[in-house]
């Protein structure tokens, strides 16, 4: 997530009280935690905002001193202890060795409440978040689409070069300035090289373009394999869309059942493009564990491959993770919802929203609703207004008012000019209709979310 300047969230309202004895608000702050424990430091990380009661911290100078150094080696934007309380101020011990770290110390009086504090702290936060999102993805598009209309380097790098305001350079080497390897294959053919600062949306920009020079330099772009071997062109047919491919002598022959619903799994495999002779030979045999696996479990191996992927279908009602667990593999294992065969071509569609989580595990693409959101994906953001559509217009309004009063029920009822127990009324329906419970912070981060997005598509109407 982008970071914010200390100093800019000193002048909320719940920090604007807190008093910085040490830095100078310059480190940017990702996220904001409270922990009070004895040893915080392995639940703290780099760019958090600490805030701490004092209750568990040391009294003795040498433990204090010991403490604040495990905690500056965690490298916090800054630690806020509220004070008057267990501490009368920061202890100067602790103080010392946090600034000399280069983390930023701050009291904040005992009566301002850290829930204010991270509320506010996680708005502003998110805010910027959507701010960078929607740039990322505004050159991101712009890419696509001189990537699509320019096919040789020069004319791609004049018009990355006005998109971004600044001339970017091709090089051999790294030189001065921001430089961003291209890549073919295990190779660095290049280097895109950029002279002054960039912020975050244009440094993302800068990587996709460099991906995408190492494209245009090596054709691929129309790289697709079509492997005429048993079940591939079957599968990918299906996930083009090509109906007249599914007629019910082909989808027995591969074990489909046209009356079932099925996920689109993929299992990205750790090789390198393109692929080496030893690397095709290492996806054949990812290939045959899964279409063991699908065997084993008695349902039809449907597969197909593509580049360093293994594309394959998992009946509805079988587990992704327990398959995933079967696999016992180190690969990130993506899956769609649950289609008909006819409509597989949507499902290759939401796996290749997942490709951004590239750590192994399970990614099933409605349980990854919110991380898809963050990181830009647009299909996701329609999902999250869809999510309130169900809505009555009241039901809606409460739970907008709701969310801009910060949860509070009375603060909410005041500014729909109702009575306290008709908001209540309105917020069950809306529990009731859409399934959540507001007691959950996990369906309150999503409502809130949702409805923040609400917000801003209805001021663009």
């Amino acid at each position: 997530m982008p970071g914010l300047p200390l100093s800019q969230l000193l002048q909320l309202p719940s920090l604007s009280r807190a008093r910085l004895l040490a830095g100078d608000g310059g480190r940017a702050v990702t996220w904001v935690h409270v922990v009070d424990l004895p040893e915080p430091a392995p639940w703290v990380r780099k760019g958090q905002l600490l805030l701490s009661t004092g209750y568990a911290w040391p009294r003795e100078v040498a433990a204090l001193r010991r403490f604040a150094g495990e905690l500056a080696a965690a490298e916090p934007a800054g630690v806020v202890l509220a004070v008057p309380q267990f501490f009368d101020r920061f202890p100067e011990a602790a103080l010392e060795v946090l600034a000399e770290a280069g983390v930023a110390v701050l009291e904040l009086p005992w009566e301002v409440p850290f829930a204010q504090v991270t509320e506010e702290v996680l708005r502003r936060l998110l805010a910027r978040q959507l701010e960078v999102q929607e740039r990322v993805q505004s050159l991101h598009r712009a890419l696509m689409a001189a990537l699509l209309e320019r096919e040789d380097l020069a004319s791609f790098l004049a018009y990355l070069s006005r998109l971004l305001g600044q001339e970017v350079r091709w090089a051999e080497a790294p030189e001065g300035g921001v430089a961003v390897p291209v890549p073919l294959g295990r190779d660095r053919v290049g280097y895109l090289v950029l002279e002054g600062p960039l912020e975050e949306a244009e440094a993302r920009a800068l990587e996709n373009a460099a991906l995408m020079a190492g494209l245009i330099l090596a054709h691929q772009r129309a790289l697709a394999e079509r492997e005429a071997r048993l079940g591939y062109a079957f599968l990918d047919a299906l996930l083009e869309g090509k109906r007249e491919a599914l007629t019910p002598e082909r989808a027995r022959a591969f074990g489909l059942d046209l009356k079932r619903r099925y996920r689109l799994g993929v299992a990205l495999l750790p090789l390198s493009l393109p692929l080496s002779e030893r690397a095709f030979q290492e996806r054949e045999r990812a290939l045959g564990e899964v279409r063991g696996l699908l065997r084993g479990m008695g349902v039809g191996a449907v597969l197909s491959v593509n580049l360093n992927q293994v594309r394959f279908l998992l009946p509805e009602g079988l587990d992704p993770e327990a398959f995933a667990r079967a696999l016992d593999r180190p690969w990130p294992l993506y899956f769609s919802r649950a289609y008909a065969p006819l409509d597989l071509a949507r499902a290759l569609e939401e796996v290749e929203r997942l490709s951004a989580f590239t750590a192994p595990g399970v990614y099933r693409y409605e349980a990854h609703l919110v991380p898809r959101f963050l990181l830009g994906d647009l299909e996701a953001r329609q999902e999250l207004l869809a999510l309130l559509k169900p809505l009555r217009p009241r039901e809606r309004e409460a739970l907008l008012a709701w969310v801009r009063a910060g949860f509070s029920y009375q603060g909410a009822a005041q500014a729909l000019g109702v009575h306290l127990n008709t908001l209540r009324y309105r917020l069950r329906r809306l529990e009731e209709r859409l399934g959540v419970s507001l007691d959950s912070p996990e369906d309150r981060f999503l409502l809130e979310l949702a409805a923040r997005v609400w917000e801003l598509e209805d001021k663009k109407t």
